[in-house]
C-alpha cells in the first residue's frame, strides 16, 4: 500500500508541463477580416476575367423564296365543260311498200356504205306488179271506151228530141246525162287503179329519200319482205347532234331560254382522241331540250355540227357514236382577275405579298374552272378583324403553296436579287484590332 503513492509521484513529475497562452480577440478579428478580403477579391477577379461570349451581327427573320404574277384586271371568256356522243339529225328505218322477194341488192346498201338521194338501193320482183299494171291499163281502155259512147249517144238524143221534156228530172234522162256522168265515173276509177298499180311497180325499186350512209342492213336476196318491213337503218350525213349535258350551277353562264332568239348560237367546241392525236371539230348550240334528265338532275344542250363526214386537213371524218368532250361558249366576264387554280386553296384563300410580307384573303369567285378561279377585280374583301382590303392592279399573288405559312411571314420573290450575308462582329473585332496593332506598331 505504501507502494503506490511513490510510484504515482514519480511519472507526474517525469511529464513536463505545457505552458498556455490565450490569443487576443483583436488578432482573430484582423486575420478574418484579411481572409475575407482575399476571397471577395480572388471572386472579383473571376468575375473580371471570364471569357467574352463572341456575338453577332443580328440576323433578320428569314424570308420564304416565294414564286408570284402580277394580278392585271382583264376579260375572261366563260368555257363550260361537257361531254356527249353523235347522233344523226336525221335517223330513220328505210322499209319496203309493197311486198316480193328481193331480186336485187345494191352495194350502196351495205353497212357503212355512202349514197345519195334517189339512188336505187333494193329491187323487188317487179312481174307481179307489171301484170297489175297490164290489167288496170286494159280497164282504162275499156271504161274510155264506154264513156266515148255515152257521150255519143247523148249527141244523138239531143239532135232526136224535137219536142224537150218540161222536167228537169226527165230532160236530164233524155240526153243521158246521168250516164255519161258513170260512165266518166268509171273510167277515172280506172285510171286511178292504173296508177296505183303503176306506183307499185315503181315501188319495187327502193330508192334513198336523201343522201346518208347505211347504219345497218337487214335483208338481203333471195328474202321476201312485207310491207312496212324494215330494209336497212340509215342516216343523212347532212348534219350531227350531240347532246351535252349542264350542271345546275353552270346553267347561269349560258342564256338558256334564248337559245331560239340568239342571232349568233354559242359556239361548241368538240375535242376528240383518235390514236395518239386529238382533233377538234367547231359547231353551235342550236337548242335546249325541255326538260331535267331524271337520272343525273342535268339539262341537254344540243350541239350541231354541219358537214360531220368530210375530212378536212385539221381533223378527219366525224363517225356516228364517237365520243366527244366539249367546251360550251358561255358569258364573257368583264374586268376581273385570272388566278391561277393552284394559287387559290380549297377554303377559298390566296395570298399575296404586302410590304415584303405574306398576307392572306379570302375569296369569293365568280366562276371556277379547270385552270382557273375567277374573282371581281373591284370587289373589297373582308378580313377577319374586320378591315378591308381589296386586290388592285400589280398586287403580287403567291403561286407557291402557303398551306404551312402564316400572315406575316417574311416573303422574297423567287427572281428578286438575294440579299447579302452581313459580316460577323468577331470578324469585324478581329479586323479592327488587327488594324490598330499595326498602326501602334
Amino acid at each position: 500500500m505504501s507502494e503506490l503513492p511513490d510510484r504515482t509521484e514519480a511519472t507526474s513529475t517525469s511529464i513536463p508541463q505545457v505552458e498556455t497562452r490565450q490569443v487576443p480577440w483583436v488578432t482573430h478579428s484582423i486575420v478574418s477580416l484579411v481572409i475575407i478580403a482575399i476571397a471577395i477579391m480572388g471572386v472579383m477577379s473571376m468575375f473580371a476575367t471570364k471569357p467574352e461570349a463572341r456575338k453577332y451581327g443580328s440576323r433578320p427573320t428569314p424570308a420564304v423564296t416565294v414564286e408570284t404574277t402580277k394580278l392585271q384586271p382583264s376579260d375572261y371568256q366563260v368555257w363550260i365543260d361537257s361531254y356527249g356522243s353523235a347522233t344523226p339529225l336525221t335517223l330513220t328505218n328505210l322499209v319496203s311498200d309493197v311486198s316480193g322477194r328481193v331480186i336485187e341488192v345494191s352495194e350502196k346498201i351495205r353497212t357503212g356504205a355512202t349514197f345519195n338521194s334517189g339512188d336505187v338501193l333494193l329491187r323487188i320482183e317487179p312481174r307481179d306488179y307489171q301484170i297489175a299494171v297490164d290489167v288496170a291499163a286494159a280497164s282504162v281502155a275499156e271504161a274510155e271506151v264506154r264513156y266515148r259512147q255515152e257521150l255519143a249517144e247523148q249527141e244523138i238524143a239531143r239532135q232526136e228530141w224535137n219536142i224537150k221534156p218540161k222536167g228537169s228530172s226527165g230532160k236530164s234522162l233524155a240526153l243521158r246525162e246521168p250516164q255519161v256522168k258513170a260512165a266518166l265515173a268509171s273510167l277515172q276509177s280506172a285510171k286511178a287503179r292504173l296508177d296505183q298499180a303503176m306506183l307499185d311497180l315503181d315501188r319495187t325499186s327502193i330508192r334513198a329519200p336523201f343522201t346518208g350512209k347505211v347504219l345497218q342492213q337487214r335483208v338481203d336476196i333471195g328474202q321476201v319482205v312485207n310491207p312496212s318491213q324494215t330494209i336497212a337503218e340509215i342516216y343523212a350525213t347532212e348534219q350531227l347532234e350531240i347532246r351535252l349535258p349542264i350542271k345546275t350551277q353552270d346553267l347561269h353562264q349560258i342564256d338558256v331560254n334564248n337559245l331560239d332568239s340568239f342571232t349568233s348560237s354559242p359556239r361548241v367546241i368538240l375535242e376528240s382522241r383518235l390514236g395518239d392525236k386529238s382533233y377538234q371539230w367547231f359547231g353551235e348550240v342550236v337548242r335546249s331540250e325541255g326538260a331535267y334528265d331524271r337520272n343525273n338532275r342535268m339539262l341537254y344542250l344540243v350541239a350541231r355540227v354541219d358537214n360531220p363526214f368530210v375530212a378536212t386537213e385539221n381533223a378527219p371524218a366525224m363517225r356516228v357514236g364517237q365520243f366527244f368532250e366539249a367546251k360550251i361558249e358561255g358569258h364573257m366576264l368583264n374586268n376581273v382577275f385570272v388566278l391561277p387554280r393552284r394559287a387559290v386553296t380549297q377554303d377559298n384563300q390566296i395570298a399575296v405579298v404586302d410590304e415584303g410580307q405574306l398576307l392572306k384573303l379570302p375569296v369569293q369567285p365568280v366562276w371556277t374552272d379547270r385552270d382557273n378561279v375567277i374573282i371581281e377585280a373591284l370587289g373589297s374583301i373582308e378580313m377577319d378583324t374586320l378591315e378591308q382590303r381589296s386586290l388592285v392592279s400589280a398586287d403580287q399573288l403567291i403561286l407557291t403553296p402557303t398551306a404551312n405559312l402564316a400572315s406575316g411571314t417574311r416573303v422574297r420573290l423567287i427572281d428578286a436579287e438575294p440579299e447579302r450575308p452581313r459580316r460577323r462582329t468577331a470578324e469585324k473585332n478581329k479586323t479592327g484590332s488587327t488594324a490598330s496593332n499595326s498602326s501602334s506598331q
